[in-house]
């Protein structure tokens, strides 16, 4: 059902099942992860899932959808209240590892999805079409730089791979390390592709 023509309780209740989907994906793993289980977690019946959703990979996707959410409420506004494409790329670094500190949850069921789902009979991986959006959107932030005067020439794309492959090995480490210094590697981040961006003088 497109979004326009839901109602607001239909809202209310897919909201719900996506929350629950993401607690048992981070507690019980995605192979774990079933529509009864999901359903058991919401108090509901799992035909309930499957009107809202259809089934367990329309709920995945939604799932991503909802985590990339919850990072761009938090990075954009960030991003875009900087004075110059510099300090815009170091939010961007700086609210992206913010966000896996205080989203533990949804970035592990994330984690989960991005391991272990797989795409059906030929579909894309559930997180195929978001890890796109994603090098989409940092490219706009090297873009900026490069219009600016502010970096150096290079390939936006292979730049943004670079940038996200950094961010992306960070959730392991998080997750499987409590007292692994976020602080520390936010900093070398910011430092080192700072200076792979920048224009020498």
């Amino acid at each position: 059902m497109p979004p326009e023509n839901r109602t607001f309780i239909e809202e209310a209740r897919r909201a719900q099942i996506i929350e629950c989907a993401i607690d048992v994906l981070a507690e019980h793993g995605y192979a774990r992860t079933t529509m009864a289980r999901i359903a058991e977690q919401a108090r509901i019946s799992t035909g309930v899932i499957s009107y809202h959703f259809g089934g367990k990979r329309q709920l995945i996707e939604a799932v991503v959808a909802e985590v990339a959410k919850l990072a761009t409420d938090m990075m954009v506004p960030r991003i875009l209240a900087q004075p110059n494409a510099t300090e815009a790329l170091r939010a961007y670094l700086e609210s992206n590892l913010e966000f896996m500190r205080v989203h533990r949850k949804p970035l592990l069921a994330l984690v989960e999805i991005v391991t272990h789902a797989t795409g059906d009979d030929g579909d894309p991986h559930p997180y195929a079409r978001q890890a796109e959006v994603a090098i989409s959107d940092l490219r706009k932030v090297l873009d900026w730089g490069q219009r600016s005067g502010e970096f150096r020439d290079f390939d936006q794309r292979s730049m943004a791979i670079a940038i996200r492959g950094a961010i992306d090995a960070v959730p392991g480490m998080l997750l499987n390390d409590p007292g692994f210094d976020l602080d520390l590697l936010t900093r070398e981040l910011v430092t080192t592709f700072t200076l792979a961006t920048r224009r020498q003088p």
